[in-house]
């Protein structure tokens, strides 16, 4: 019987007459990666060297525990007191969901450029676009957030008395050297990337024990355990404590974001199929273990919780109370490289989406956009591009200094839409059967995909209402409409018109191979 994701079918951006349906070609079972990406139309040009390890450094540091704890520690712990360690157990059951069904369509469509490729192939072009443009806007302002990060613990660390135009400049000196390395060649970067994982995993857990130790049996002066469940508003009485104690989840949140960020790199990938899947659970398992193991430790060893009232860096303070500041400092360093190598990934996530939109003509300069370089195999002009992208995002908080805030409530908001977009979609192709069948010894959801996506699709509307609604948010949907206000112009004033006429989609490059080979500046 011929399976149905095979058959032909009305392309709604082509209403010129049937074409082949832009679903995954079928499956050939044991060709190669590079067998498989001919079959989608595309022709292998990046540099498929990342293996398992490479791969669960990249999704590992794309979530990246200790960035997580040392950036939204701080939130959380001003916002609901000592139990907003729990929020944590919030984020992990959303956040496996998604993972469940990332890695489902991991083994199935294993493109670069997850967000859009998924949708557009079982979707169509204009919705893989919008779904691709949120995620596009997480990735970026993802990315401009760390930078912001990295500069302020820089300061704390060199002792410097940062205004927020120098920490803004320094985020800028980081941002663009992470856009240079992942420019250069995919190999430097993950080899920087796999470094900053092992000093995460050994030394930052080493670090979490040894103040475990000292705070619980040298010191003998930690929180009694009953200090987890005994919370209070940030103002006394006047707020709901529920409404401050979900507030706080904003940083266990945006901590586990990117758990499908290694699907980016899948045409760098060996074995991408099987590979792919299996380092997201891993990656998200490992994380969840060794955020908690350190919310758990930081919040009980805290000795003096007034010393932290007024810090930006709550778990500097802590370790200092327990250690001493020259340990501390040590600490801080290392954690600086953790969140380096994060954002090292997230520029090589964010530029292979943009890749993937430009050798699809989806987006304006794709010309120059979907140019590979054919001696490093980098798609250099989308990581420079989105470089200056992010350095524009950081200029503008000198104009305005709640930017920041924005740029990290815009990047969970932005995630959590791309996850409510991709769901309907996938939900609507499985319903269609269009989903196309597993290939044996790959991940597969079977029967429980349906299931699976309803449940999610509640789960993650419920988390976008709070990311809109909540008060502590407010003005983050807003200022998120705008920035999809651009997308949304491009595709009504070119876009449409390009899509139509079949010179941008999921098949453009097959059929247009000639202006996949070369670069330059047209519109």
């Amino acid at each position: 019987m011929t399976d149905r994701a095979s058959r032909p079918r009305l392309d709604t951006d082509q209403p010129t007459g049937p074409r082949l349906d832009l679903a995954p070609p079928p499956r050939v079972v044991g060709e190669d990666e590079d067998a498989r990406l001919a079959e989608f139309g595309y022709e292998q040009k990046l540099d498929r060297s990342v293996g398992k390890i490479a791969s669960f450094a990249i999704g590992f540091s794309t979530i990246s525990a200790t960035t997580a704890v040392f950036t939204g520690f701080g939130a959380g712990y001003f916002n609901a007191g000592s139990p907003f360690i729990w929020t944590l157990f919030l984020a992990i059951p959303v956040f496996l969901l998604w993972t469940v069904i990332a890695a489902d369509m991991a083994a199935k469509i294993p493109l670069a450029g997850y967000a859009y490729q998924w949708t557009s192939r079982l979707n169509g072009s204009s919705y893989g676009w919008f779904t691709g443009c949120a995620a596009l806007i997480g990735w970026v302002s993802g990315m401009t957030s760390l930078g912001y990060i990295f500069a302020g613990y820089l300061g704390s660390l060199l002792g410097w008395d940062l205004t927020q135009a120098g920490q803004i400049f320094i985020a800028i000196g980081v941002v663009s050297i992470c856009t240079l390395i992942n420019a250069y060649r995919l190999r430097l970067a993950t080899l920087l990337n796999n470094i900053g994982v092992g000093l995460e995993l050994v030394i930052t857990i080493a670090v979490t024990l040894i103040v475990a130790v000292v705070a619980f049996a040298v010191h003998d002066d930690a929180q009694p355990i009953s200090s987890l469940f005994q919370g209070t508003t940030p103002d006394g009485q006047t707020q709901s404590y529920f409404l401050a104690w979900l507030t706080a989840s904003l940083g266990p949140f945006f901590g586990l974001v990117g758990v499908e960020a290694v699907a980016d790199v899948a045409e760098e990938t060996k074995g991408a199929r099987r590979i792919i899947p299996r380092t997201m659970f891993y990656a998200f398992a490992t994380s969840c273990v060794i955020e908690f193991l350190m919310y758990f430790v930081y919040v009980l060893a805290i000795r003096n919780p007034s010393e932290l009232t007024d810090s930006s860096a709550p778990i500097e303070v802590i370790i200092t109370q327990q250690l001493g500041p020259v340990f501390s400092r040590i600490t801080v360093a290392i954690a600086l490289t953790n969140i380096l190598v994060c954002l090292l990934a997230n520029v090589l996530v964010a530029t292979r989406l943009l890749y993937s939109l430009s050798r699809d003509n989806m987006m304006p300069f794709s010309h120059a956009l979907r140019h590979v370089s054919p001696t490093r195999k980098t798609p250099s002009t989308a990581v420079v591009s989105l470089g200056v992208v992010s350095v524009l995002m950081l200029l503008s908080a000198l104009v305005n200094a709640r930017a920041f805030n924005y740029f990290l409530g815009i990047a969970t908001l932005a995630f959590f839409t791309t996850y409510v977009l991709q769901t309907i979609g996938l939900l609507v192709a499985s319903r269609q059967g269009r989903v196309p069948a597993a290939e044996p010894g790959t991940y597969d959801l079977g029967k429980a995909r349906t299931p699976v996506l309803v449940t999610s699709l509640v789960v993650f509307l419920l988390v976008e209402a709070a990311l809109l609604f909540l008060p502590a948010f407010a003005g983050n949907g807003l200022v998120f409409a705008g920035i999809l206000g651009l997308p949304l112009l491009w595709w009504l004033l070119v876009l449409r018109r390009r899509l139509k006429a079949g010179g941008a989609g999921t098949r453009y490059a097959q059929q247009h191979p000639d202006e996949n080979q070369s670069a330059g500046l047209r519109v």
